[in-house]
């Protein structure tokens, strides 16, 4: 079983097993991680709503 590591196929596949697991890791803990604070209320989302200006629409003639 030692040998197995001794192989440089071996070797390269552990790397880039490690590599994809880390860079799996790092997209989970940049997009689906819980929140540090509470979700919002529906209150505050309508809020901040009402509160944001209108896009503007630049392809006016």
């Amino acid at each position: 079983m030692r040998d197995i590591w001794h192989h440089p196929l071996s070797r390269e596949i552990l790397l880039i097993l490690i590599v994809k697991i880390s860079l799996v890791f790092a997209i989970w803990w940049l997009f689906f991680r819980a929140p540090e604070t509470a979700p919002l209320s529906p209150e505050q989302v309508s809020q901040a709503m009402l509160q944001s200006r209108p896009a503007v629409d630049q392809h006016k003639e």
